[in-house]
């Protein structure tokens, strides 16, 4: 009958161990990057509809850019405004847009590092599974 080396068995249930904590502080992290997910993506959403209602809005004040009737100091005016609005409705859009890539290369760049996560979860996995069998064949008595 073969020896059963307790101590080998024991160092390696200790790595056993350890694998097994990395993969809860990965699904830990992991937790943590939903929720940024989850408000970045609501962030997102909420850019993309005020864009929107800017949007409708200049629309609706296009329309009334045109008055053939208007002239004289009127027209003047509601010129003068409107080359204004049209300035500030640039500017407005140009820093949504610029807000709204920010948001979107954050949630690729989390998406990603939650892919790494989940790539450590395989890999200490598979590593536990190999110690498990190696253990397995350890406990086994060996008859000669």
């Amino acid at each position: 009958m073969g020896q059963i080396d307790y101590d080998q068995i024991y160092y390696l249930q200790g790595r056993v161990n350890a694998y097994s904590t990395s993969i809860s502080s990965a699904q830990s992290r992991i937790t943590s990057i939903d929720e940024k997910l989850e408000r970045l993506r609501t962030a997102k959403k909420s850019v993309g509809e005020i864009q929107k209602k800017v949007h409708d809005t200049k629309k609706k004040i296009i329309r009334k850019n045109y008055q053939p009737t208007w002239q004289g100091k009127q027209k003047d005016d509601f010129t003068k405004q409107w080359e204004s609005f049209s300035s500030d409705y640039t500017s407005f859009q140009t820093e949504m847009n610029t807000f709204y890539d920010a948001i979107c290369d954050e949630i690729t760049r989390l998406e990603n590092q939650k892919n790494e996560e989940h790539g450590i979860i395989g890999w200490c996995q598979s590593q536990i599974n190999n110690l498990g069998n190696f253990i397995e064949k350890l406990l086994h008595t060996k008859e000669g």
